[in-house]
């Protein structure tokens, strides 16, 4: 049963990561990990490098790189903590907010594609078994 759920996962990853890709508005200006990042801080606000790093699954030079990448766009920008200097937030600019948008844009359209196939009924059970599972996660 695991096997078959994560083979599903993987499907719907592929599918996500096929919709970055080739996204006429914005595949031209991000890659999957920029677009990877503005989506996370912009549905979870500013970040640090560390968790960045957590979510991207990179190393924190890595993550550097990435982040420098975004700032040269002018989609990030990076502010030091006045309580510690050595903590570093990035967030987005108004620039990289409208890139958010095109980015989540495409992948509620694959989201509402998926939901649409199930009835009403069928939705509530499906979304409500994914807050049990990502509420379990975040333990």
């Amino acid at each position: 049963m695991a096997r078959e759920l994560a083979a599903h996962f993987h499907v719907i990853r592929e599918k996500l990561h096929a919709i970055d890709k080739h996204n006429a508005a914005t595949s031209q200006v991000i890659n999957f990990q920029e677009a990877h990042l503005l989506l996370s801080i912009g549905t979870q606000g500013p970040l640090t490098m560390s968790e960045i790093a957590r979510i991207l699954q990179l190393r924190l030079s890595s993550v550097t790189a990435v982040v420098d990448k975004l700032e040269k766009k002018n989609f990030v920008r990076r502010s030091r903590s006045a309580e510690d200097r050595r903590l570093v937030r990035v967030a987005l600019t108004a620039a990289g907010r409208k890139f958010h948008t095109l980015v989540e844009s495409a992948h509620l359209t694959l989201t509402d594609s998926m939901l649409k196939i199930l009835d009403p009924a069928e939705r509530e059970v499906f979304l409500g078994l994914f807050r049990k599972i990502a509420a379990s996660l975040l333990k």
